[in-house]
């Protein structure tokens, strides 16, 4: 009996990631994503890195901060290519990591409020919102912890084995042969 509906399911029967995951972690990376958008546009990079983050400490922090989120998207994004080098005790750090990270952004808006005598911003207490929703729906997620369970043996096939070679050689073998007695068995024998 399957634990998820099939949708969540790859092709070769293994729990996929929930889609609001990727979203979530990109979010609590959106301080690396402005980082390397001022970066990229060079003649701008001050302007942009000013106008997002004023206090020139902040953007320090947040980055520091986030990097156990960007680690986990890291990991799960490259799941594949840490299989196929029997790497699966990795999984183990992804709730970890996630709540490590989010405690981290929380704590450092906490210190952003502190450092502002308390003052009240939109943007930092959707900020606090979205980290205590994130905290929450991560702990409380049945659906990452299944798949973190069912990632213990990932079964990556890179190739077929060799008894399902030996079937196929088998099989062609078979119809290569079926194929040169068919001509045989359609004379007429007058």
């Amino acid at each position: 009996m399957l634990k998820l509906p099939l949708k969540y399911y790859d092709e070769s029967g293994r729990i996929l990631p929930p889609v609001w995951l990727y979203s979530l972690l990109l979010l609590l990376c959106i301080d690396w994503l402005v980082f390397i958008f001022s970066v990229a546009s060079r003649t701008q990079t001050t302007d942009l890195l000013a106008f997002f983050y004023p206090q020139k400490e902040a953007l320090g922090l947040n980055l520091v901060a986030s990097l156990p989120v960007l680690l986990t998207l890291v990991l799960i994004s490259q799941r594949e290519r840490l299989w196929k080098h029997d790497l699966v005790s990795w999984r183990h750090c992804i709730l970890p990591c996630i709540q490590i990270g989010v405690l981290i952004l929380l704590t450092s808006q906490i210190y952003y409020l502190m450092h502002h005598q308390w003052g009240f911003e939109v943007v930092t207490a959707v900020k606090i919102l979205l980290y205590s929703v994130t905290l929450y729906v991560v702990t409380r997620s049945r659906h990452l912890k299944w798949m973190i369970y069912d990632w213990s043996t990932p079964d990556v096939e890179t190739a077929e084995t060799p008894d399902e070679q030996s079937k196929e050689q088998n099989a062609s073998k078979y119809d290569t042969e079926d194929k040169r007695e068919q001509p045989d068995e359609g004379i007429n024998k007058s």
